[in-house]
């Protein structure tokens, strides 16, 4: 007796190669746009110190600084974690929500999710795991810049992730 297999569509991608793309993505479009702003454009501060500041959330603002190339490695790593957290969050979020799974099920409905999941990630950072760090600043002010900094999440970092986690999510 032979088996055949069929193999499934390409828009059936697994569940976790759409995570691990999410998070991917989200990871790259976020330090990009945070390097071409405070690297690039600005001048504040060097690639180095951008990932340090990464870092300085887990070991405290003078030792990611004192720490050179290690801790901006560490901030690197750290920055990809947290991507993949807030990804793998969206999707059991959706995959648990039939109200979210209902939106999700069209594109104007994914990109509303993905738009408002962007908000929700950029408020997060900046309002709960930040002040949480071993490195807390004081709460942002509502500048320009933050709102430029809000939409670059919503549309960078949650429209992304919205799409390729609606890949093959059942509608």
């Amino acid at each position: 007796m032979s088996t055949i297999t069929v193999p499934r569509p390409q828009s059936e991608r697994s569940a976790l190669s759409r995570v691990v793309l999410a998070g991917a993505v989200m990871a790259v479009l976020d330090i990009f746009y945070a390097w071409a702003n405070w690297v690039v454009a600005q001048h504040v501060i060097t690639t180095q110190q951008l990932f340090q500041s990464i870092s300085a959330g887990l070991v405290g603002r003078d030792a990611a600084h004192a720490g050179g190339m290690p801790t901006a490695l560490l901030g690197a790593f750290l920055h990809v974690v947290i991507a993949f957290l807030w990804t793998v969050g969206f999707y059991l979020a959706v995959r648990t929500s039939a109200t979210l799974r209902r939106w999700m099920g069209t594109t104007r409905g994914a990109i509303l999710v993905g738009l408002a999941f962007g908000a929700v990630v950029y408020l997060g950072m900046n309002y709960g795991v930040i002040p949480l760090s071993a490195a807390p600043r004081p709460m942002p002010k509502l500048t320009t810049q933050y709102f430029i900094n809000l939409v670059q999440h919503m549309v960078m970092v949650g429209l992304p992730v919205a799409l390729i986690i609606r890949d093959g999510e059942p509608r």
